[in-house]
């Protein structure tokens, strides 16, 4: 069609319309749209934004849970952390739905009464995520929202009919809403300053939105009014800012604390006659209470609040003081019933942190008790050692120079056979004396600039002979990020030798041996792994003894001299072990430039 044609059917449309009923059009759309000057949006504009707000929230919220749900999928985090953001996730994901619900019971103009659900779900999802912030064991409530499925049916026809007009209930649920995020407000703050992490004091801004938000909505006014608008403006912002706030490595930090154990349970015990006494005012809207009847609802409040008290107040007593004198019994019967009694932790809270504090003290207590008699040990064995091995070498050498002088100027098969007997014997024993007294003397370390990466390929090429004729594989694994610092190189390549001569004898022919390096925390590690005969526990505390051993051959000195080296250089030798299975050797040192 020309567009010639068109423009002048348009004007024959207009002209049909007089030109006072034209301005009149304009007028009465201004008075609708504008009051005083400003701006007065309809009804239906504020029906239509509410739809809008209520899309926008259950979007975010569905954002926020498919977030936690991806971060409770890390491997790395405990199961106590993993149920508590899956339980965030599922609190947000109730919000998202009963949002859309919400939007398109407005937008499909359908039964009010169906917003009995939708509020229901948004107090039932709030209240999965201070389940999830203040339970002690989350674990034990992952299926907590699986509970909210019985509420589907409030969607049914023959159900949310027969309910009163939703109206005359609707700001006790608003109420019911406000109340618990104003309690996730407080447990935010509560988790600021446990843990402070800035982020969640604006997730206790985003809550405090939504419960100014909802406390806006608890009045009973009309469509488009200050308190309705200001209602349905705080909680998409509430709700951005929850988007903004709660990340991934925020959810990870939340733990168990008494904190929001006390805030929740106090809550909930000044929330029980509020929430029974907004119900019967409410209820009066419908059926009015005589004089007798409020009366009586004044004794039904106050015990309630007798009942909550004392039960709520019990049962947090019960929760706080049990642990408490749990550890306190510990701590009193340490010294009856030694270094071996441990409190068995069963929360997370600071209580929990307290008594694995306890049990880790009386560990390192015990460890270093065992260090200091081992020491004791080796102060008395060495001052021992060294008197007994001068003592020895003096008629020592003797005996080696009678047997070089007998070998010499006496033939005879049976006399060289002897002699030859005497020398071995008396080269045996004098390794064994040199070796007691490099035990007994100080091992003062000479540090110099060296590559530990250097000293374990050299220690695996002097061992290559004999593994090749004993059929033992060696494996060598090195960082190649660790730099070069100081360490004696000479002790340091003794006490390696030491290791892995162990390990020969531990895994027999046809075994396997891993020496690998590594940095930890500002050291280098140096681990020496076999697939042997491992030891027994009580081998593994004998192990670092002087003269302790499990070998048919052997002084027993040689790990108690490597663990000696270890600490001159202020680091540690440790052995894990489990029998039939192989031992693990670590070398620990503090890397020094």
């Amino acid at each position: 069609m020309p567009a010639s044609c068109s423009v002048s059917r348009r004007a024959q449309h207009i002209s049909l319309i007089s030109v006072d009923e034209f301005v009149n059009y304009l007028v009465q759309l201004k008075k609708g749209l504008f009051f005083n000057g400003h701006f007065k949006p309809s009804s239906e504009m504020w029906i239509s934004y509410h739809i809008g707000e209520e899309y926008l929230i259950a979007l975010i919220s569905a954002l926020i849970a498919f977030r936690a749900y991806k971060s409770s999928r890390t491997k790395q985090l405990a199961l106590e952390i993993k149920s508590r953001i899956l339980i965030i996730s599922s609190g947000f994901l109730i919000l998202s739905f009963s949002s859309v619900a919400h939007a398109s019971i407005h937008a499909f103009q359908m039964n009010l009464n169906l917003l009995y659900q939708t509020l229901l779900g948004y107090c039932f999802g709030l209240l999965m995520i201070i389940v999830a912030v203040s339970t002690e064991t989350p674990w034990n409530k992952i299926h907590l929202p699986l509970l909210y499925l019985p509420l589907l049916v409030l969607f049914h026809p023959t159900i949310y009919t027969i309910f009163p007009i939703f109206g005359k209930f609707r700001p006790l649920v608003w109420l019911v809403i406000s109340y618990f995020s104003g309690v996730l407000f407080m447990l935010y703050i509560a988790a600021y300053y446990r843990t402070r992490a800035k982020r969640y004091l604006y997730s206790s801004l985003g809550h405090a939105l939504i419960c100014t938000g909802a406390i806006m909505l608890f009045f009973p006014a009309p469509i488009g009014s200050t308190p309705w608008t200001y209602g349905h403006l705080f909680r998409p912002v509430g709700f951005i800012t929850l988007f903004f706030s709660m990340k991934s490595e925020d959810l990870t930090k939340l733990s168990g604390s008494i904190l929001y154990k006390a805030l929740t349970a106090f809550s909930l015990l000044a929330s029980i006659p509020l929430l029974v006494f907004g119900t019967v005012m409410f209820y009066e809207n419908i059926h009015p209470i005589d004089f007798v009847g409020r009366n009586l609802m004044v004794f039904v409040l106050l015990l309630v609040t007798l009942a909550s008290a004392l039960v709520f107040g019990l049962g947090l007593i019960i929760r706080l003081i049990r642990p408490i004198l749990r550890l306190k019994d510990s701590v009193s019967g340490l010294v009856e019933k030694g270094l071996d009694e441990k409190i068995d932790v069963a929360s997370n809270d600071e209580i929990g942190e307290l008594s694995n504090a306890y049990n880790e003290m009386v560990v390192k207590l015990r460890e270093s008790i065992s260090e200091q008699d081992r020491m004791s040990r080796l102060a008395a064995t060495g001052e021992l050692s060294a008197t007994l091995a001068h003592e020895i070498k003096n008629p020592l050498n003797a005996i080696s120079v009678a047997a070089a002088y007998l070998r010499d100027n006496y033939r005879g098969k049976l006399i060289n056979e002897f002699i030859r007997i005497i020398q071995t014997e008396a080269a045996r024993i004098n390794k064994l004396t040199t070796n007691l007294l490099n035990f007994a003397k100080p091992l003062k370390p000479e540090p110099v600039t060296s590559s530990i990466n250097d000293l374990v390929n050299e220690t695996a090429l002097l061992m290559n002979q004999e593994s090749r004729e004993q059929t033992v594989d060696i494996e060598i694994i090195t960082d190649k990020d660790i730099p070069l610092f100081n360490f004696d190189y000479n002790q340091i390549k003794q006490l390696l030798l030491n290791l892995v001569i162990n390990a020969f004898d531990a895994v027999g022919p046809g075994g396997k041996i891993k020496i690998q390096t590594l940095t930890s925390d500002g050291s280098v590690m140096l681990l020496v792994e076999d697939n042997g005969k491992g030891m027994s526990a009580e081998d593994l505390k004998n192990v670092f003894n002087p003269f302790y051993t499990t070998k048919t051959r052997g002084t027993g000195l040689g790990l108690a001299i490597s663990k000696k080296i270890a600490k001159e250089h202020g680091g540690d030798l440790k052995i894990e072990s489990i029998p039939t299975q192989g031992s693990i050797c670590t070398l620990s040192l503090p890397v020094r430039t």
